[in-house]
């Protein structure tokens, strides 16, 4: 008879851990994957994606600096963050694209980098198509109705 409650006992459990590890393995199959910056392979990546004159100008060090100015960009304005800070968004996030580049522009200016506009915008565009290519930046939203009808 004991060896009976033993079985038993032991089924029992074994079907409770399988029916929790299941859950949380369907939970966690629902939830998109983070998107996480890796900076080496956005170098690449953008770098591979420059025209030849652009990538003559810019050494792999300067192309980091510029890239980690638009993540300091996005992340003050709120639309990136640091690996491990919580975030609750309370609606869609959105970056200007020319506030951007001034932003790079005036970081550039101030570290005495010497680069011109079309360089920058580039180099934000090429930064943009990663952050696409890892699933940090989603699909456009369709602008809302005007509320008075015109």
């Amino acid at each position: 008879m004991i060896v009976v409650f033993i079985v038993l006992s032991a089924v029992a459990v074994l079907v409770i851990g399988l029916l929790a590890v299941g859950r949380l393995a369907g939970q966690l199959a629902e939830q998109p994957r983070p998107a996480v910056y890796d900076r080496a392979e956005a170098v690449d990546f953008v770098a591979d994606r420059l025209p030849d004159d652009v990538t003559a100008q810019l050494s792999y060090d300067e192309l980091a600096q510029l890239l980690q100015w638009h993540l300091d960009y996005l992340e003050e304005l709120g639309v990136a963050r640091a690996q491990g800070v919580e975030h609750v968004a309370s609606g869609p996030l959105v970056a200007a694209e020319d506030d951007a580049l001034a932003f790079v522009i005036g970081r550039a200016t101030e570290a005495g980098l010497a680069v011109d506009d079309v360089t920058v915008v580039q180099v934000i565009e090429g930064n943009e198509k990663y952050l696409e290519a890892i699933g940090a930046i989603g699909n456009e939203l369709p602008m809302p109705e005007d509320p008075t009808g015109k």
